[in-house]
């Protein structure tokens, strides 16, 4: 595992896009319409370019596995960050944007206050053998060293309950999400 560089952006974006291809809140963002791949592409790109300035982009040894995981409290000027910020925004429906943008106030409001580590993507292709244990286990010893704990959302119920196995609890639950879908506020506390 290490701390990707931008040479590592097209194994990242490749690794979010098909990993995320089906989890409820990227659809909910990106809609189900014509030039999915690309809309995912490029929520990808901005991720990576947001979590690389912070750095907490962090890519398996092995190149199938990565994570987006950096410290609340970095906050980051950066022009390349607004271009793919807007880049990804264009190319989805207004509406979307409004949603997303709204959907985000939100998450701001609710999400744990305190200094805390952002656990914001994960995601490990298949035959990544043991690249996600690779990464979660850095980022474990990581929040244990900084003594800070990791907090992040997640709208798939088979991953909530992974999360319970490796110490999260959830904190809050948004049942208003999306018409189907429930998103779950999760943080683990550093020992």
């Amino acid at each position: 595992m290490y701390l990707a560089t931008i040479k590592d952006k097209i194994d990242s974006v490749r690794i979010i896009a098909t990993t995320f291809d089906a989890n409820p809140s990227v659809n909910n963002i990106i809609g189900s319409k014509s030039n999915r791949r690309k809309k995912i592409e490029r929520m990808a790109e901005f991720v990576f370019i947001k979590s690389l300035n912070r750095n907490g982009a962090f890519i398996s040894k092995n190149r199938k596995g990565v994570a987006f995981f950096y410290r609340s409290s970095l906050k980051v000027f950066s022009l390349k960050e607004i271009f793919y910020e807007i880049r990804f925004a264009l190319s989805i429906p207004i509406s979307k944007v409004i949603e997303t943008l709204n959907r985000q106030a939100y998450l701001k409001k609710q999400r744990y206050q305190g200094e805390h580590f952002y656990f914001w993507f994960f995601g490990v292709e298949k035959g990544g053998d043991k690249a996600g244990f690779e990464l979660k286990d850095y980022l474990y010893n990581l929040s244990e060293e900084e003594q800070l704990p990791i907090v992040l959302e997640t709208s798939v119920k088979r991953n909530k309950v992974i999360y319970e196995r490796y110490g999260f609890k959830t904190y809050h639950i948004w049942d208003n999400y999306s018409d189907k879908h429930v998103l779950w506020f999760m943080i683990r506390k550093s020992k």
